[in-house]
């Protein structure tokens, strides 16, 4: 996590966030803390990878006309997500770009002693979570808001169930099973779900 600007040049440059480790890895902090709070499981990195793209891009999974589909855009409008800030046509390249990431991110949360991995789940630790009450941002509020509705809203769905809505979701399948290949062959101590806990 040291891809910090150090120098005036460095400052000047324009900077993508999401070139940068320290702030990608600070926003899953948070939603290890949002799901800590809510007591949300964090089952395997396949469900991280999902829950960490669309609480960054929550207007993906937040439509339709029911009473809590208009709750909760109203609740995104007011921490600040705009519906008009993305392309959401651009939904697929930008998952396939992020999830190439997650896998590293989570590695080094867990070296740093910020999240730990307890049997098959992955949970923010006290130190984690101390890390993450001190992050005080506009951006950290919203994605907080944003978090907790993308985790209601998928965290009770089964693996197959989740694959099949992001599937609509994204539009390309070869997206989420490259994301699947990846996240299975990345070096760490991974709970990935079993067949008989997908379908459950």
């Amino acid at each position: 996590m040291s891809n910090l600007p150090t120098t005036a040049s460095d400052l000047n440059e324009s900077v993508n966030p999401e070139e940068l480790g320290v702030f990608r890895c600070a926003r899953m902090l948070v939603l290890f803390a949002v799901a800590k709070r809510d007591g949300r499981r964090l089952a395997s990195v396949d469900r991280l990878a999902f829950y960490d793209f669309f609480a960054d891009s929550p207007w993906v999974v937040v439509s339709g006309e029911r009473r809590i589909d208009i709750a909760d855009a109203r609740a995104l409008k007011v921490a600040g997500f705009s519906q008009t800030q993305l392309s959401y046509a651009s939904t697929g390249p930008r998952f396939a770009s992020r999830r190439q990431r997650v896998q590293f991110d989570l590695a080094q949360l867990v070296a740093y002693g910020l999240v730990s991995s307890e049997g098959a789940e992955y949970e923010i630790t006290e130190l984690g979570q101390d890390r993450e009450q001190r992050m005080y941002s506009s951006y950290a509020d919203a994605y907080r808001v944003s978090a907790g509705i993308v985790l209601r809203r998928l965290s009770s769905l089964s693996l197959t169930r989740l694959q099949t809505s992001v599937e609509e979701w994204i539009g390309h399948s070869w997206l989420l099973l490259d994301l699947l290949d990846d996240v299975r062959g990345a070096e760490l101590p991974i709970a990935i779900e079993t067949t008989a806990q997908k379908d459950e």
